[in-house]
């Protein structure tokens, strides 16, 4: 019994200074508490502009008009918008193009329009509804509104000596860039009844033309 007393004794001497060095050790190597530094400023987010209060706009538009039976030529055109609202607005357009010789002239080698004739000049009035409202993005930074909307209208159309009445459908593709200006992409089909040589036919005739606007 003595013995096995003196065993323990023993020991428990031998183990208690590594124990002690363990806890000391352990102690030690403890990493001091993270401390998480907050910004004094956060980034404002960034807002599409929109349209303000301004229910008006004037424009100013050019592009490519392509004649039945003529060739495409440069387009230049002008535009004055009024909002009825959010959805729908009403525009004046007036537009010019000089039509060039067509493959018939080229080939019979004579003209047969004179040089007035060959302005093509229109001025319509006509409605658009938005159908389909939307954002458009420009790389990572760019977000702007956007809308799509569909288009007619009436007007009076003059080329080759006749003065008609011009029948307008189309589309529209409308991007507001700041609160004072905004891009469209405009597609419209003009419409009427052309008498030219002796032949009188109904004719549709493809703009394609981008433009800027400014509200006020």
């Amino acid at each position: 019994m003595l013995k096995a007393l003196s065993f323990f004794m023993a020991l428990s001497l031998v183990c208690c200074p590594f124990s002690l060095v363990w806890s000391q050790n352990t102690g030690e190597n403890t990493p001091p508490p993270v401390r998480v530094v907050e910004p004094d400023k956060k980034t404002d987010s960034a807002h599409a502009a929109i349209r303000d209060t301004e229910r008006y706009e004037f424009g100013i538009y050019t592009g490519l008009l392509s004649v039945e039976d003529f060739n495409t030529n440069p387009l230049l055109g002008f535009a004055f918008v009024y909002h009825v609202n959010d959805n729908l607005f009403a525009q004046v357009n007036y537009g010019s193009s000089k039509v060039s010789r067509a493959t018939f002239e080229d080939v019979a080698d004579q003209n047969f329009l004179s040089s007035g004739d060959r302005r093509f000049n229109y001025l319509t009035l006509s409605g658009a509804w938005q159908i389909m409202h939307g954002r458009s993005y420009y790389r990572t930074t760019g977000k702007y509104n956007s809308g799509f909307y569909l288009t007619a209208g009436l007007g009076n159309v003059e080329f080759a000596g006749n003065s008609e009445l011009d029948i307008v459908v189309g589309a529209s593709y409308r991007i507001i860039r700041t609160d004072w200006l905004a891009l469209n992409f405009d597609y419209r089909n003009h419409i009427f009844s052309r008498e030219f040589i002796g032949d009188d036919k109904q004719t549709m005739n493809n703009e394609f033309v981008l433009g800027f606007n400014f509200f006020f």
